[in-house]
């Protein structure tokens, strides 16, 4: 299944089979984001630099392992508490004709599941 990227003039791809794995094929969102810790801030997707996948990287499908895929879309399903996304503020000065903010920094797979699950926001630690 092809998801488009917000803000963004592309889109990425996940195998069918991995959202079947986790019950994320009829997956609804009822919330702007997945389950997170307090410490966690909403920050829009939207906001937040997509990051470059090298599809040629050593994973199960053009850069993505399955099994961590597969738990983040379990979790969100689930509705169990997930760990936020490191995210670093961009400075507005070095970038002042983007949308972008921020810039994830760790746990891509986190961020790619949210956008694929539909959410509006990804909950993050900034730094």
């Amino acid at each position: 299944m092809r998801f488009q990227m917000p803000n963004f003039p592309c889109d990425f791809e996940l195998p069918d089979e991995w959202l079947a794995a986790a019950d994320m094929v009829c997956f609804t969102p009822t919330t702007t984001a997945y389950r997170s810790t307090a410490a966690a801030v909403l920050v829009p997707l939207a906001t937040i630099e997509p990051p470059y996948r090298l599809v040629t990287r050593q994973k199960d499908w053009r850069g993505f392992n399955r099994d961590r895929l597969v738990y983040v879309f379990k979790g969100i399903v689930a509705g169990a508490e997930i760990e936020p996304v490191p995210l670093f503020k961009l400075p507005v000065t070095d970038f002042p004709h983007t949308p972008y903010r921020y810039r994830v920094l760790n746990e891509y797979h986190r961020f790619f599941a949210s956008v694929a699950a539909g959410f509006e926001d990804l909950p993050a630690t900034i730094s």
